[in-house]
């Protein structure tokens, strides 16, 4: 009797250790995003932003239209600037004449802000856009490099690459509190712009 009590007590310990092993096996490591602030840059130059269309290096045709436009809803939610409308940018570019923005100089940035009355350009590129299933459970993959350019003096005064890859711990294992991509590109985009404050 007392073995059989010994191996029944044993049995839960071994199920924890299974599934932590399997956990390891399973989480992939956190990406680490890279950061930098311009040792001189003083926030409060900065009112008013301008987000340009962002370059998409995807296979999902509108990812970047998308972050687009969750980084302007956040940018305004969160008080950070005035973010302008999305409209009134693409307009603008095309007044200005601007093709390729990837390209964009000094020159030519400084015309843009003026013309949209902003202080700074934010830019930069959509790098992944995935959404993978699991058996039931889906993995969205987002992953962004962006970049806040001064108008007068063309300088990066902020940058930032960093990404969201796969699903909780919770979702992997159980399938449950299951993340969307659009859940996925609103937190990364929330986590990106609180290096901003």
């Amino acid at each position: 009797m007392r073995t059989h009590l010994l191996r029944s007590a044993a049995i839960p310990k071994l199920a924890f250790a299974a599934i932590l092993s399997l956990t390891q096996a399973c989480a992939s490591p956190a990406p680490e995003g890279s950061l930098y602030v311009h040792p001189n840059a003083d926030w409060s130059n900065y009112q008013r932003v301008a987000v340009l269309p962002l370059e998409n290096l995807t296979n999902e045709r509108y990812a970047a239209e998308r972050v687009r436009e969750v980084l302007n809803v956040e940018l305004n939610a969160q008080g950070l600037f005035e973010a302008v409308e999305l409209g009134e940018i693409n307009r603008a570019i095309r007044t200005q004449g601007i093709v390729n923005l990837t390209e964009l100089g000094p020159e030519q940035a400084k015309a843009l802000g003026t013309a949209l009355g902003v202080q700074a350009l934010m830019m930069g590129s959509v790098m992944e856009f995935d959404e993978r299933r699991t058996g039931t459970v889906s993995l969205p993959d987002v992953a962004l490099s962006l970049r806040l350019v001064d108008v007068e003096t063309g300088i990066a005064i902020w940058a930032v690459t960093d990404a969201r890859a796969g699903a909780k711990l919770s979702t992997r294992l159980f399938g449950v509190g299951e993340e969307s991509q659009t859940e996925a590109s609103v937190r990364l985009v929330r986590e990106v712009l609180a290096t901003l404050e």
